[in-house]
């Protein structure tokens, strides 16, 4: 999974702020998110990627409503110009349904084949 932002020019520090202490509250209270970083585009520096792996999709439903995700999700509507998310891989009809329902733009990416060697 992908979550592409691009943050207010007033607001970057805060915004890295609020990224950061939601990071650390997803490692500790997500077991099943898998890889989680927050990576800075390198021709925009107002532009991020959240770049997630989960477990499964139990896990990623979970990170959905995970109290301190949402919280950043707030922060990102006062201090973000463009969210959106972008799902690789097959996920299950109820997951793509709950994705659906978010406030802002998921696009899927099937998978066709291929493989992947994270546990």
């Amino acid at each position: 999974c992908r979550a592409r932002c691009h943050v207010k020019q007033d607001c970057l520090a805060a915004y890295l702020e609020a990224a950061e202490v939601a990071d650390k509250a997803v490692k500790e209270s997500e077991p099943g998110m898998l890889h989680h970083t927050f990576d800075q585009d390198p021709t925009d520096p107002l532009a991020f990627t959240w770049s997630e792996v989960y477990k499964d999709d139990a896990s990623l439903l979970f990170h959905l409503t995970n109290p301190p995700l949402v919280k950043f999700v707030e922060q990102h509507g006062e201090m973000g110009d463009d969210f959106s998310v972008e799902i690789y891989g097959t996920i299950a009809p109820a997951t793509k349904e709950a994705c659906n329902a978010l406030p802002f733009p998921v696009k899927y990416f099937d998978t066709k084949f291929g493989y992947s060697r994270v546990a």
